[in-house]
């Protein structure tokens, strides 16, 4: 008697634990086919909102081309496509930064007011820039890094010496993380400049270089004779090129942004030169188009 009621909670036992692994499994199941579901359902946002961006991008780069004056200085432009409103921000490339020309000043308060890194690093870090682009092999005295100290550290990149076309090439300096390029990326360009175009300047560069939230914005929107007095003199002077707005750039940055009815911010970057390739059925050149991401809300100064 004793020994089938053993037998009886034994299989009571096995069956409990079988009817709990089929659960786990169907659970498991359950949560493998959401999570696909939901990767479908993104990527086909994410398909959705390319056909808006692509579309807004081609025809502001088109109206570029008939309107030379929309590259002249930094806008911001909405337009309405189907049921989709975009927004394209026009950045000339005057209005960035070229780290192969940029005065030091220039440089350490990109990284230090921009990026949020401290003031020594900050230092060192635009000096070792300037060792990484620099023909020669004598590294900086405020930090700098040339080839030994490259070795040194184990890093089997060595110094280009000479200028960058392709900013992404600033993660090969030693010291410089994945996550500091991200946050200056935005503000990165090829110009020729030491100092940036006020008039071409995204917002959200004037804001973090003059530490005043919103100023950014309210220079964009005064008429160009007052934008140069809105500065601090010692701002104007290291950082910013106060030069009336005349003919247009022939490099820039397009950014368009959508947001689709799932309530999800779309971004995607295209870099064009307004000069056209000789054979091109395009009347200008399409230097870089970056993927179409996600973002968790526009950029600072896009405030739709």
């Amino acid at each position: 008697m004793r020994r089938s009621s053993r037998q009886r909670g034994a299989a009571l036992i096995m069956v409990l634990w079988m009817v709990t692994a089929l659960s786990l499994v169907v659970l498991a199941g359950a949560r493998g086919a959401r999570l696909h579901t939901q990767r479908v359902a993104l990527e086909l946002d994410r398909m959705r909102a390319q056909v808006v961006l692509d579309g807004a991008l081609q025809l502001v780069a088109g109206k570029m081309i008939t309107d030379k004056s929309l590259s002249s200085s930094y806008r911001r432009l909405h337009m309405r496509l189907g049921d989709a409103d975009a927004w394209v921000e026009i950045v000339p490339s005057s209005g960035l930064i070229d780290i192969n020309v940029a005065r030091p000043e220039l440089l350490q308060a990109l990284f230090q007011r921009v990026g949020g890194v401290p003031a020594g690093e900050a230092t060192a870090l635009g000096a070792r820039i300037r060792d990484f682009i620099d023909p020669d092999d004598v590294p900086s005295p405020l930090g700098g890094a040339e080839l030994a100290q490259y070795r040194a550290a184990g890093s089997p990149v060595v110094p280009r010496n000479t200028g960058i076309d392709d900013m992404s090439e600033l993660k090969l300096v030693l010291g410089m993380t994945p996550e500091l390029y991200e946050i200056i990326a935005p503000f990165l360009g090829v110009n020729g400049q030491q100092r940036i175009a006020l008039y071409s300047a995204p917002p959200a560069l004037i804001d973090a270089l003059s530490g005043q939230p919103g100023l950014g914005a309210r220079i964009q929107a005064s008429p160009p004779e007052m934008r140069g007095a809105m500065l601090e003199p010692g701002i104007t002077t290291e950082f910013f090129s106060i030069v009336p707005a005349g003919g247009a750039d022939q490099t820039i940055r397009l950014r368009a942004y959508v947001q689709t009815r799932d309530q999800r911010w779309w971004q995607r970057q295209m870099w064009l030169d307004l000069q056209a390739r000789p054979g091109s059925t395009m009347p200008w050149t399409t230097r870089a188009v970056e993927p179409t991401r996600r973002v968790n809300r526009p950029d600072q100064e896009f405030n739709p």
